[in-house]
């Protein structure tokens, strides 16, 4: 989608000598889906690269680049099966007239983690190889909502050397050229298009209007482009190739101009061998002086976002490791292997960043929620073959004892002591009173285990796949020759405090037991741990004193609703905003109690939110909605950790909710992670200049991948949530407030005259969906630190963010074993999964610290050999191995891939 605002920066004129040389790239911008469905797109689609191929074989000199993105080949040939258009196609392509990929789609970069981009690229060049076409090799992100500080990490990582961008660059650098840095240390040639990726505009037709657009352009791209190369994107969202071009480039050529229509790999490779002097940038873009950066989409349909955000850690982190572990028992994977890359594909079909952004017409995000419910589906299938792959082999090496068991899996690269949770089927003869006394026992120890519920259910065919019968029924059902008779039986929850090894497993008994603690109501308002001391206060909020410290932290948690007259893409307030708080207003405090793990409160506000916005009175609506919120507080007894759920049906419209942390640091910036480490931010966001200057207005609201972090030396919190991917930070007293946005409920596509925003960022098409209504649940951990330490904040958020995944099984001996662990603590695992050949694993870890470090990775096997790969899994130098130990030294903010045979 382009902007209308496209500059408001006066170039200086650069004095140097340059040879002036314009060159036309022809493209189409392809939203998959946007302000129309998928297959309407797609019908268009078709028309035009058939009209693509006549230009093509009309005219020798003309080329084409297909948008960066695989899927838009793919969505063509799905439907296309004409042999001699698609053998046509395929020969512009080998014959480099038709430039696809490197990605297989163009995401948003900042709702995907570092994993999700690589397997973008994996995919897409999987799906070319299967094909036998080549790819761009150029990375082209000509639309992205802002730009992560580890791109050039990635694109580096994956074989490229430069990348296409837009967005964001702001005053960091107005050339056309400069050298994007990584916080590796990695450096890319960045083609910089400042007027956007549609900058020859809509050509005309008229030789003489179309040479004087051209002129005015290059003039004006002239000032700024330090090898003196123009490039020109003859092209727009949607668009057919502009059929006079190859005529009008060979008038202007014998005019005296000098043109030449190119690919985006040919522009590279010029600019490349002229081995310029150019600026070099570092860090995340997101300046919105130029072209704004739409920083809202990080709330807009946020349900569908908190999936994305569970869907990528059950791949990443789950499924992935799995699939090892069973490459490493040499167990069979085929099919496997097969439903993963199919998961995968399906994953990014909702990644495009329209889709992702929650920033398309309503029947996009329907057709978005049902692949993901497909992809859903295939993990809990994938996992279940694994576990039952695993299991097997275990029962032949171990002791066969009939009773129930539960197979704990640990998917973290030291040993980590955590909360589990897990559904049990039981049989219905059992009667509660004995299910009420289930404890989880490890070696003759009982652990902390609190029962949290016992339901009867009848498991019919309705019910079977949204329940917890359905693991061990889809189990059989995958392997029995006759589907397995559903019958009626009991659900108990249960979750146990573990310590569980390095990446593996760990097999736990369950027996019954009168002496463990049962949850018990606690009369007093007041909770005390070894770590923590809670008031709960009667408007909800918490006062948390760290008895480590000594530092209060008070109103806690209050809710705060406003106005959102914006749209998918920005939030906006209006000229009469009106606030609603629970902060001071009394609150239902309904039980706290207290178990083996922790304590619990449950707190209900009642919210009186106007029903709506009035926009012809220009303020909220005078009809008001009682909407109850309800919060629940888990304060843990041996860790300094407070999770928080929220739950409410959103019932009004045109508005914000966000709950608020208030924290008595004094610091001016914040940590966040990125892709693989950290970016740092300004709590606050000084300008200087007019704002009306301004594409859209700057604020200090910034998207996160998994956690933010704001403390002093002497301490502070770190926040993890589980898929709210936006914060902002409010400086007040020279303290900091952090506001997670919990939901906006907004009901157009693109809304003109915003105070936030100057322009359109799309068609003003209604969608009442984005409204949100319905139910929704929002959570998130705060854990406390006695001292500035961003390695114990970085653990913390993992421990949060990744479930270990709990199995029924049976006839395992207790067991505990270790496949991989990582030394010392500032490297995080990032990836440990089969190889895309199949012909080994790869382990991919990051250093947080901005210094080298030694690391020491044991595996759990002897391996045959072990290689420094890129992140493309291509091999770089073998490594020496001791056993199964391997040592490398890992320099500050590297990324290191290892390929293990």
């Amino acid at each position: 989608m382009k902007i209308k605002h496209l500059e408001a920066y006066k170039a200086k004129e650069m004095v140097v000598m340059k040879e002036k040389v314009i060159y036309f790239l022809p493209h189409t911008h392809w939203d998959r889906e946007w302000y129309l469905p998928f297959q309407i797109f797609r019908a268009r689609l078709l028309h035009v690269i058939d009209v693509l191929l006549e230009m093509l074989e009309k005219f020798p000199e003309f080329k084409f680049n297909l948008d960066g993105q695989v899927i838009a080949l793919e969505d063509y040939l799905e439907i296309e099966k004409d042999p001699q258009k698609t053998e046509t196609l395929f020969s512009m392509i080998r014959n480099g007239r038709i430039s696809v990929g490197p990605f297989y789609v163009l995401p948003d970069e900042f709702l995907i983690s570092g994993e999700t981009f690589i397997r973008n690229f994996l995919i897409a060049q999987r799906v070319l190889e299967e094909l036998s076409l080549p790819s761009m090799k150029v990375a082209y992100f000509p639309d992205m909502f802002g730009h992560s500080a580890y791109v050039p990490t990635l694109i580096r990582g994956l074989g490229m050397d430069s990348v296409l961008i837009w967005r964001g660059v702001g005053d960091k650098c107005r050339d056309t050229e400069f050298i994007w840095k990584g916080p590796d240390g990695s450096e890319v040639l960045c083609i910089n298009i400042i007027r956007g990726y549609w900058n020859l505009g809509v050509p005309s037709s008229d030789y003489h209007e179309f040479k004087r657009m051209v002129e005015k352009e290059v003039e004006f791209l002239f000032k700024h482009s330090p090898s003196g190369h123009i490039l020109l994107m003859a092209g727009n969202d949607h668009r057919f190739p502009f059929p006079l071009l190859p005529d009008f480039v060979r008038k202007l050529n014998s005019e005296g101009l000098k043109c030449k229509i190119v690919t985006l790999d040919e522009y590279a490779q010029i600019l490349q061998r002229m081995e310029l002097s150019l600026k070099k940038i570092e860090g995340e873009m997101r300046d919105s002086k130029y072209a704004p950066i739409l920083k809202d989409v990080a709330s807009a349909r946020i349900h569908l976002e908190q999936r994305s955000h569970l869907i990528e850690k059950e791949l990443v982190s789950i499924v992935e490791p799995l699939s090892a572990i069973a490459y490493v028992y040499s167990l069979p994977l085929g099919s496997v292997l097969n439903l993963l890359f199919y998961a995968w594909k399906l994953f990014l079909k909702t990644l495009p960043h329209d889709d992702i952004c929650g920033c398309s017409i309503d029947q996009v995000h329907k057709e978005m929620e049902v692949l993901q419910d497909q992809v859903l589906q295939l993990i809990k299938v994938i996992k279940l073959e694994l576990v039952n792959k695993i299991a097997e082999t275990l029962v032949k090496n171990g002791t066969e004892n009939g009773n129930l068991q539960l197979f704990v899996f640990s998917p973290f690269e030291r040993k980590t002591r955590t909360v589990v949770e897990k559904e049990l089927y039981m049989p219905e003869e059992l009667p509660e009173n004995l299910l009420e006394r289930l404890v989880v026992v490890e070696k003759g120890k009982k652990l902390p285990t609190v029962v949290e519920y016992i339901k009867e259910r009848v498991f019919d065919g309705i019910q079977v796949l949204s329940n917890t019968f359905e693991e061990e029924y889809i189990a059989r059902f995958l392997t029995e020759e006759a589907p397995p008779q559903l019958k009626k039986g009991k659900v108990v929850k249960i979750k146990f405090e573990v310590e569980l090894p390095p990446m593996g497993f760990k097999i736990f008994n369950i027996e019954f037991d009168s002496g463990i603690l049962r949850p018990e109501e606690v009369s007093k308002n007041v909770i005390e741990t070894a770590f923590l001391k809670v008031n709960v206060n009667e408007d909800g909020t918490l006062t948390i004193e760290d008895r480590r410290t000594g530092r209060m932290y008070r109103n806690l948690f209050f809710l705060e609703d406003a106005e959102d007259v914006g749209d998918e893409y920005n939030y906006s307030p209006s000229k009469n905003p009106e606030i609603v708080t629970t902060l001071g207003q009394k609150a239902k405090i309904k039980r706290i109690t207290e178990d083996s793990i922790g304590f619990s409160v449950e707190v209900e506000h009642e919210l009186r939110l106007p029903e709506s916005f009035d926009f012809e009175r220009e303020r909220r609506s005078e009809e008001k909605v009682s909407m109850p919120v309800n919060i629940t507080y888990v304060i843990y007894k041996r860790s300094p950790r407070v999770d928080i759920k929220i739950e409410f049906e959103n019932i009004a419209k045109d508005h914000r909710l966000r709950v608020h942390i208030p924290l008595p640091v004094h610091v001016e910036t914040n940590i966040s992670d990125d892709y693989f480490g950290i970016v740092t931010r300004p709590n606050k966001i000084e300008i200087s200049e007019d704002l009306s200057q301004y594409s859209e207005v700057p604020e200090s609201r910034y998207p996160m991948q998994n956690f933010v972090y704001i403390a002093d030396d002497t301490g502070g919190a770190g926040i993890s949530t589980r898929g709210l991917k936006e914060y902002e930070t409010i400086q007040k007293d020279g303290e900091v407030e952090v506001a997670l946005t919990l939901l906006r409920s907004v009901g157009m596509l693109s809304r003109p005259g915003l105070l936030t925003r100057s322009e359109d960022a799309g068609p003003s098409f209604l969608t009442p969906e984005a409204q949100c209504l319905g139910n929704h649940i929002a959570e998130f951990s705060v854990w406390f630190t006695y001292k500035h330490d961003l390695i114990e904040a970085y653990n913390f958020s993992r421990r949060y963010q990744i479930f270990p995944p709990v199995f029924s099984i049976r006839g395992i001996r207790e067991t505990e074993i270790s496949l991989l662990s990582l030394e010392p603590e500032c490297l995080i695992l990032s990836s440990f999964k089969v190889s895309e050949d199949g012909d080994g694993t790869i382990i991919r870890f990051y250093n947080v610290k901005d210094m080298d470090v030694n690391a020491t990775v044991k595996l759990g096997w002897a391996p045959k050999e072990v290689w420094l790969a890129n992140m493309a899994e291509k091999p770089i130098k073998k490594i020496k191995t001791n056993g199964n130990i391997i040592k490398l030294k890992v320099g500050a903010n590297e990324v290191i891939t290892l390929k293990v045979v």
